[in-house]
């Protein structure tokens, strides 16, 4: 409690309010909270998606480059980039 009240600059007596659920918490520290452990908000307050055939797609490609490091990332950004110029299904940006 004391390190994420200190990361979004709030007393520690609110973060633990709002872990027991007795202080609803603010979108600033939503945000906050989401951005310094580097999830979404849906992540953070447990939503889940309805899962598409085309979200499932993206899901997947998603949890394949979390996997690499930035230099097989970087590779895959341009091969998709080629792909999506030969299909015209992007202008490759």
């Amino acid at each position: 409690q004391k390190q994420l009240a200190d990361a979004l600059n709030l007393s520690q007596q609110i973060v633990s309010n709002i872990e027991r659920n007795t202080t609803a918490a603010d979108v600033d520290f939503l945000h906050g909270a989401a951005d310094l452990y580097k999830i979404s908000l849906d992540e953070l307050i447990g939503r889940k998606m309805l899962i598409t055939e085309e979200s499932s797609y993206e899901q997947q490609i998603l949890n394949v480059v979390e996997t690499m490091d930035d230099t097989k990332k970087e590779l895959s950004l341009r091969l998709l980039n080629e792909v999506a110029q030969q299909r015209g299904d992007k202008d490759g940006e």
